[in-house]
């Protein structure tokens, strides 16, 4: 669910500050537009009666709430395009999406009634920012026109969503702004930081503490009933599965030469050889400006010097290599035909097309190299052979998927496509047979035991990715729910478990005798060795030299809360345990590291604004008056995953 909710969730400031959609917006991210959302969460849109919540008195429909779970998750699917809407439901993506629409919806209905309103021309400044809808560095209408026709979003939409963002930035802005954390506050943090600590840490092993009796028939029964979750077997699933990939498919595609002759004469021009051109480029939208530039390198500056006073960067102006058509392509013939007409570091005259006025310097040439077939047959054999099989593997994928669309069994979409089928026993969901130690499950199957473990029993076979051109056939088989084992089967166990068990009981015993012990102010390394245990290791240091590791030792991390002269136990799973002990603990000089206080300080202001923001937003949520419908939200969530009865 962790990892779920890394790649769906925003985060507490962005989440109360601005919705899905302007992110898409603000970020510039042009593909993310009909995936993110509009934010429409205006009060027009809300709808009475039958809602998964209400906010100040209106109702979020429920349509409302799958509406934005949708974008949610096609944006999650950039990143993980595996991603289904089961399996994001299962793992509570509802639940988030819900809380985020609840909060934004509560700041914008409080908006609302404080009487804050967004202006038309704020809007119409908000998307003549959005550097999507410019060409030349300029607001073009037509570019935004053909964007929002490409995304399938109405301008009203736009200007709701950009709207509501707005709102929600005036509203909770002030509040976390002005967040500031006093010096005072930072300085007992630092001291804490600086302390430094001096003590040790011992292990009771239990495999040193003597075995206990045989377990009577009794006890063994008695801790059998205890510890029957640890003899349950787990769910374990069977499946069947084909695989297709393309160099399967491509070892059957041949390429004759007459097929290589007809390429190499379809494509003569690529194989007579083009020459190609390293240019730089500027556009601009006026003529003045175009000839100044021009002008500026005719008068000895520099084409990089003379783009930059003209606001341009680097990047800006290098656009690489050319062949004349794809560079006519890109600009324009009158374009290409000036930049081509150069001599090498000679740059342009001004030139007009579509897009503006283009200054075009070369620094480079490559002439013609043309190549006969005998040079290319290998290179066309080979283009021709990936084309064919990339093209056969679309196809039987997609033939595939109408035939099992259809409730065609894996059987007989193998025997119609000619593969193999392979079965595996029931797994668990680590793709391991319990009776079975010896079982080592397939590598091409290893990865679709979590895709069997996520499917519904009820679903038929299913067409998965695997990787880069490969694809499998998936067909659940027999699930076999959890079974407790009888005692009698597993005994050999039980009583190797009972043993373990008395002997970690036993380390226990020893080591609360070492901190009683302790605390009678006998010395730990001197109580630890009269238990015949392993020398105690001494612990020192400062606490922020201590706490500074990736990952720090649970003892230490007990090591530096406990206060001086005391000692601890710690379970260190079925090793045993360990004891630690605080010898000294000597408070930190802060006035030796002003530099940490400052540190602190910042972290903490760092801090302080989702804290007020988080806190604000509650606060608003209880003055409008939200009432969430558990039931309706538990509904709607069986419905995506297809448990609804």
């Amino acid at each position: 669910m962790a990892l779920l909710m890394t790649r769906i969730m925003i985060s507490l400031f962005r989440k109360y500050l601005t919705s899905w959609f302007a992110l898409a917006l603000f970020g510039l991210v042009l593909a993310a537009f009909a995936i993110s959302g509009v934010g429409n969460t205006s009060f027009g849109g809300l709808t009475s009666g039958g809602g998964v919540a209400t906010v100040g008195g209106s109702d979020i429909a429920e349509a409302k709430l799958l509406g934005e779970f949708d974008r949610t998750l096609r944006r999650a699917r950039q990143q993980d395009p595996k991603l289904d809407a089961r399996t994001a439901a299962r793992q509570g993506a509802v639940g988030e999406v819900y809380e985020e629409l609840i909060a934004t919806t509560a700041l914008e209905r409080f908006a609302h009634d404080n009487g804050i309103a967004i202006s038309e021309r704020a809007i119409d400044g908000e998307i003549a920012s959005v550097d999507a809808f410019r060409l030349g560095g300029q607001f073009d209408q037509a570019t935004y026109r053909r964007i929002l026709s490409e995304q399938r979003l109405s301008e009203r939409d736009l200007r709701d969503g950009l709207r509501n963002d707005l709102v929600r930035k005036q509203v909770i802005t002030p509040v976390i702004a002005a967040a500031q954390v006093p010096r005072g506050m930072a300085e007992p943090y630092a001291a804490l930081l600086l302390e430094a600590r001096t003590g040790g840490v011992a292990i009771v092993p239990a495999a040193a503490m003597p075995a206990p009796p045989a377990p009577t028939p009794a006890a063994l029964a008695a801790f059998y009933a205890a510890h029957t979750a640890a003899f349950t077997l787990p769910e374990r699933r069977a499946f069947r599965y084909a695989l297709i990939d393309r160099a399967s498919l491509g070892a059957g595609v041949a390429v004759t030469d007459a097929d290589i002759r007809k390429y190499y004469d379809a494509n003569a021009a690529i194989y007579a050889g083009a020459e190609t051109r390293t240019l730089l480029q500027v556009v601009v939208p006026d003529a003045a400006k175009a000839n100044a530039i021009a002008a500026a390198v005719k008068g000895g500056q520099s084409f990089a010097a003379a783009a930059q006073a003209a606001g341009f960067a680097a990047a800006d102006i290098d656009i690489g290599e050319q062949t004349k058509a794809k560079f006519a392509d890109a600009t324009s013939a009158a374009v290409a035909d000036a930049a081509f007409a150069l001599a090498k570091a000679a740059t342009t005259a001004p030139v007009q097309s579509p897009f503006g006025w283009h200054v075009v310097s070369v620094t480079g040439i490559t002439p013609v190299r043309a190549r006969n077939l005998d040079a290319v047959r290998g290179e066309i054999a080979n283009k021709l052979k990936d084309d064919r099989s990339a093209a056969l593997l679309s196809d039987t994928v997609g033939k595939i998927e109408d035939a099992l669309s259809g409730r065609t069994s894996l059987a007989d979409v193998a025997k119609r496509f000619s593969l193999t089928v392979a079965a595996i026993p029931g797994v668990t969901s680590t793709g391991t047979v319990p009776t079975d130690p010896r079982f080592v499950i397939a590598p091409a199957a290893a990865p679709l035991v979590a895709k069997v473990f996520g499917a519904d029993p009820s679903d038929g076979p299913t067409l998965q990715p695997i990787g880069k051109d490969h694809f499998a056939i998936v067909e659940l088989g027999d699930v076999t729910p959890p079974a407790v084992q009888p005692l009698a089967t597993v005994r050999a166990a039980v009583t190797a478990a009972y043993t373990a068990d008395a002997r970690l009981k036993a380390a226990k015993a020893v080591a609360d005798m070492i901190v009683a012990e302790t605390a009678m102010n006998r010395p730990f390394a001197s109580v630890v060795a009269a238990h015949n245990l392993p020398a105690a290791h001494p612990l020192g240091g400062r606490r922020i030299d201590l706490n500074q590791a990736a990952q720090v030792p649970p003892p230490v991390k007990l090591f530096i809360t406990l206060p001086a002269g005391a000692s601890r136990t710690l379970a260190a799973g079925p090793q045993g345990y360990w004891v630690v002990h605080v010898d000294t603990v000597k408070p930190g000089d802060v006035a030796a590291a002003p530099a940490l206080i400052d540190s602190a300080r910042a972290q903490f202001t760092k801090d302080a604004p989702n804290e007020l923001g988080a806190a604000f937003a509650q606060a608003v949520e209880r003055a409008v008056g939200v009432q969430r419908n558990s039931a309706a939200l538990a509904a709607a969530t069986a419905r995506i995953t297809g448990t609804a009865k």
